[in-house]
């Protein structure tokens, strides 16, 4: 894409990264004079247009930035994230949650509903109810349009600033330390209005993500026990949790949130299960190593009792199979299924394990069992044909993902489970056509066009059907280039 079109693109998003650099100022000049209906911003930019920039963020991010692509992990995290959507006022589209892999706290919110959090903050968290206030925290900043009323502010910056920002707002947004220095060179006249607005937005996205989070059935108090052990560190630390650069927490803004949790009803909060296995997943494979893990888990699953124990096994089980010490690893799944039988995070290792044994046979016997209740279950499809093709079955599993597709056509691993498919079953122009869709959705449409070129190619020139499926394709795909050409 050429630079002017990134300029068009990401313009109104540099205006939500920039309060990174200078978030000490102090909090007397932080009146503002801006309207409170997050509405107000359809004269800058219209839903269709953030639904299209979404779009585009979303490609973007699946090109350089680390997300986890673990099913078990994003099922959670849009179960999760989707209950407090259903529960929020302002809802215009549909929205995409995502988790990087990152050891800082932190998460940010873009165009068309777009969340993304980093691992570390489900890590920090110490109940489901912390790690939901700061889901229902970012969506506030979705459903009030923050983004888009700021691009009003933006609409003054000279191309040539936006232009020099480019480089540095993707990986600010991943890690707002390492892209701070970037933007601090290209940045200054305008740096407290920015900051001003966005301490503006905190408290709004503060009270009505609370709204929401209550709504949901979470415990208020966990935003106030998470936001105010960032406050702590803010206070104590010199080196603050990347979360704070872009979202400062001021003591008045703390003392808003404790006062607005005070005035809330408060109830017996049950905690769903699921929060500590994916924790405990999340600890696992995403921090320190696993024989550390190895260790650390033995101790608990000695020391614990009840339902923590099974938890403490779980992820002994993880740190097992990232060892490879599989026959271990199966003894201690095997004891948990029998426990639970439905529990999908203990049928994942399993697969792993049996993987791992080069037991394709049981494996395909239990995945089969588990297909036949949940046939579109991402958890037990995507890892039937890892399976499979570990077990070069290829075909079995391109029919399996072929069939899951039509469902979920934005499931990027079952993309690239498919493309290994396709290229092990030795279909080469399949293999180039799903490597195509791989590539356009990390926005790259030429190199995707330049694989259906390649594609077609391959393909028999008494096959038609499939000759003209590839051609309208490319042109699709340029449809799309030139729409983002005139953005």
């Amino acid at each position: 894409m050429k630079i002017s079109q990134f300029t068009k693109v990401f313009s109104f998003i540099l205006s939500f990264l920039l309060p990174i650099i200078s978030w000490q100022t102090s909090a007397d000049q932080t009146k503002n004079k801006l309207p409170e209906m997050g509405t107000i911003a359809t004269h800058t930019l219209s839903i269709e247009l953030e639904k299209t920039l979404g779009d585009v963020m979303r490609r973007q991010l699946r090109a350089q930035a680390p997300i986890v692509y673990d099913p078990l992990v994003n099922e959670y995290l849009n179960d999760l994230g989707n209950r407090l959507v259903s529960k929020a006022s302002d809802v215009k589209y549909p929205f995409y949650f995502y988790a990087l892999e990152q050891n800082s706290i932190n998460a940010f919110a873009t165009f068309g509903g777009t969340i993304v959090v980093h691992t570390q903050t489900l890590v920090e968290s110490q109940s489901e109810s912390e790690f939901a206030s700061v889901v229902a925290h970012e969506i506030a900043h979705v459903t009030q349009r923050h983004i888009a009323r700021k691009g009003e502010m933006q609409q003054r910056n000279s191309a040539a600033n936006i232009a020099a920002l480019l480089g540095s707002v993707l990986v600010t947004m991943i890690n707002p330390n390492v892209g701070m220095a970037a933007l601090m060179t290209t940045q200054g006249a305008q740096q407290q209005m920015v900051l001003n607005y966005t301490r503006h937005h905190e408290k709004e996205a503060d009270r009505i993500g609370l709204q929401t989070l209550v709504a949901s059935g979470f415990d208020p108090r966990g935003a106030e026990s998470f936001f105010g052990r960032m406050a702590e560190q803010q206070r104590y630390s010199t080196k603050l949790p990347p979360m704070l650069y872009s979202h400062p927490l001021p003591e008045n803004r703390m003392a808003d949130i404790k006062s607005r949790v005070d005035g809330m009803p408060i109830g017996i909060y049950s905690q769903n299960i699921e929060y500590n296995f994916v924790r405990t997943r999340v600890i696992a494979r995403h921090t320190l190593s696993p024989d550390y893990h190895e260790k650390s888990f033995r101790h608990d699953v000695m020391k614990l009792q009840g339902v923590d124990k099974v938890v403490a096994q779980y992820g002994l089980a993880i740190a097992l199979v990232d060892q490879k010490k599989y026959q271990e690893s199966k003894q201690i799944l095997t004891s948990l299924l029998k426990l639970d039988p439905s529990n999908l995070h203990f049928v994942d290792a399993m697969t792993d394990t049996l993987i791992g044994l080069k037991e394709f046979e049981s494996a395909y016997e239990m995945l089969e069992k588990y297909r036949a209740q949940r046939p579109t279950n991402q958890v037990v499809v995507l890892n039937y044909a890892n399976a499979l093709n570990y077990g070069k079955r290829y075909k079995e599993a391109i029919e399996l993902l072929k069939d899951y597709l039509l469902l979920n056509p934005e499931q990027h691993l079952a993309w690239q489970l498919i493309t290994e498919s396709y290229k092990g079953a030795e279909m080469s122009s399949q293999y180039h056509q799903a490597k195509a869709e791989v590539l356009a959705q990390k926005l790259g449409y030429q190199q995707a066009i330049d694989e259906l070129h390649t594609a077609h190619n391959h393909t028999p020139k008494d096959n038609t059907a499939d000759r003209k499926r590839i051609s309208a394709r490319i042109k699709q795909l340029r449809e799309e280039i030139t729409k983002l050409e005139k953005l």
